[in-house]
């Protein structure tokens, strides 16, 4: 009897022990993964067009920066302007949901693309993002349409689109899909390069690459994904894609305070101003899937092969990376980035377990 007794004892024990798995937890969905009907026709009038406009940044600092403004119509113009140099590259931002040029997003990337060397051009979309967001989204199609459009006109007027660099961020990162895929269609050749800076996920997860952003929408895409559960999306999409601290939640200023959704997702943001200002800091190393990025698993992989985000990204080291940064800007950790003892959470997990206040 006593027997019985231990051994049902030690048989319940067993079967009520649980070990966790991906498989038994299964994978996020991530934030808003469908709209349905996101992609029903949506028009814009041609009235309405006057309020798409693209605006050049001219000499000067944030602070008295030369803007100037031009409509759907004025393209012609816009190729005369002073501080247009089509020999140059063109780096076009389009901003998110209900930004604009005037915010400070792109107030600051303008600038520091004219400081590159670069014509340097800001995209308002912001009467057609003002909107509930799903609205947002389906207005985005004929938006990428008729900038594709406006491509096209200066295209006439000496701007090669090998040259054109689109930079989109969050729903503007979908946006530049839609203008390079219409381009595309247009005049059968692709743009540049395409730099999503952590592409929309809600209503875009489970589209195909018709539908958003992909590798075949430009000579060279590269994305940098900062929240890939909330507002951001998973899939790699780019022809080399960075996961930042494993793409889902990036550290905050105080270790036990990470990062909210929207700070998250801003920070592919603020690592790519970073990445213009420190060329070749943000060394990343590839994984082989993006749960190996996810779960911050790379630095084993044999050999080690790295690349580097912002401008010199080498167009030839393609697929998944890993990027580890510290938690303040501007974030880089250059060769220590790769070394496992640096990566930020676990430097500090190991900084406080080694401090025992009991033994004080």
């Amino acid at each position: 009897m006593v027997r019985r007794l231990y051994n049902f004892l030690m048989f319940s024990s067993v079967v009520s022990a649980m070990y966790s798995s991906k498989a038994m937890e299964g994978y996020p969905t991530g934030y808003l993964a469908d709209c349905p009907g996101g992609d029903r026709e949506a028009i814009i009038s041609r009235k309405t067009l006057k309020y798409l406009t693209l605006t050049v940044i001219g000499k000067g600092n944030i602070q008295n920066v030369k803007k100037t403004r031009y409509t759907y119509f004025q393209m012609k113009s816009l190729a005369k302007d002073p501080d247009i140099d089509f020999k140059k590259k063109t780096a076009i931002y389009v901003g998110g949901y209900l930004d604009s040029p005037n915010f400070p997003f792109a107030s600051v990337l303008g600038p520091a693309y004219k400081k590159q060397g670069y014509n340097a051009l800001l995209l308002d979309t912001n009467k057609f993002t003002t909107m509930e967001y799903p609205v947002a989204v389906r207005y985005m199609r004929p938006v990428g349409q008729h900038v594709a459009e406006m491509l096209v006109n200066l295209t006439k007027e000496g701007l090669d689109p090998k040259k054109v660099e689109l930079i989109g961020l969050s729903l503007g990162g979908q946006t530049v899909s839609f203008i390079a895929k219409n381009f595309k269609r247009m005049t059968g050749v692709t743009l540049g390069r395409i730099t999503g800076l952590d592409p929309s996920g809600p209503c875009f997860r489970n589209l195909g690459p018709d539908d958003r952003l992909d590798q075949a929408d430009a000579d060279f895409v590269d994305v940098i994904s900062t929240n890939i559960d909330g507002f951001g999306m998973a899939a790699p999409v780019g022809h080399v894609n960075f996961y930042v601290n494993g793409g889902e939640f990036q550290p905050g200023d105080i270790l036990w305070m990470p990062c909210n959704v929207l700070c998250s997702h801003i920070r592919s943001y603020t690592i790519w101003l970073a990445a213009l200002q420190n060329p070749d800091s943000f060394i990343a190393m590839q994984c082989e899937s993006v749960q190996q990025a996810r779960e911050k698993n790379c630095y084993d992989n044999k050999p080690m092969v790295t690349n580097v985000l912002g401008l010199e990204t080498d167009h030839n080291k393609t697929g998944i990376f890993f990027l580890a940064t510290q938690n303040n800007f501007p974030y880089y950790l250059g060769t220590n980035g790769l070394k496992r003892e640096y990566e930020f959470f676990h430097a500090h997990m190991k900084e406080i377990t080694d401090n025992d206040p009991m033994k004080m």
